[in-house]
């Protein structure tokens, strides 16, 4: 198993990340319907209609999304499946703060023969901006087993939000199953998932006042 990161963080994006400090805003809250839409909302081929749901910590420190159907599975020579699912948050919150996400916890199952790969990643953003951070997982077969990623980004990987405006969050994760040619048995088989075969996913955040 092999874990690759790499996160592409504008020098504003850096500056703010130095200065942050433990505090959080009065209140945060996640409205259920914010433009006339539901929020979260998501969509993709990971994700129909009515397969998540989102639940935000008592600290108000993180949200989870949990997922029912992500699940990518390729078989035989030349094969190859992805799904994905993109997410978007928007939290209520007062002005003059700031928030970024600071961990996200992956769980799930892999089981791959001999020439067959299987790749998870997230991609996540704020409307409008330019800075982006990303997570990047590969299994290599033969292998199977059970995987948790717990991936902290360190203080100069942090994309914050805009100061003064309230951008919503994007997340867009993806799944990928391939096997190679000359491989007619080869199978590949992930999906980020919890004990209870739900799919689940933790999302910490971190807040500064802005101008500090």
């Amino acid at each position: 198993m092999k874990f690759f990161r790499n996160f592409i963080v504008g020098v504003f994006g850096i500056t703010f990340a130095m200065n942050a400090s433990a505090e959080i805003p009065p209140y945060v809250t996640i409205p259920p319907i914010v433009n006339g839409q539901v929020n979260p909302s998501y969509g993709g081929t990971g994700c129909p209609a009515g397969t998540a749901r989102a639940a935000v910590s008592p600290d108000l420190k993180s949200f989870t999304m949990i997922f029912d159907e992500y699940v990518v599975e390729a078989q035989g020579s030349n094969s190859i499946t992805r799904k994905n699912c993109q997410i978007l948050v928007n939290f209520d919150f007062p002005q003059g703060w700031s928030y970024s996400l600071v961990r996200l916890d992956y769980r799930g199952f892999y089981s791959l023969s001999a020439g067959a790969t299987a790749k998870q990643q997230s991609l996540y953003y704020f409307q409008g901006g330019l800075q982006q951070g990303r997570l990047y997982t590969q299994f290599t077969g033969p292998t199977q087993g059970d995987y948790t990623i717990s991936d902290t980004l360190g203080i100069n990987d942090v994309v914050w939000s805009p100061c003064g405006e309230k951008r919503a969050l994007n997340i867009n994760t993806s799944l990928l199953a391939q096997v190679g040619p000359n491989n007619p048995n080869g199978f590949s088989h992930l999906t980020t998932d919890s004990v209870d075969g739900t799919v689940q996913t933790t999302y910490a955040l971190m807040w500064k006042k802005c101008g500090q």
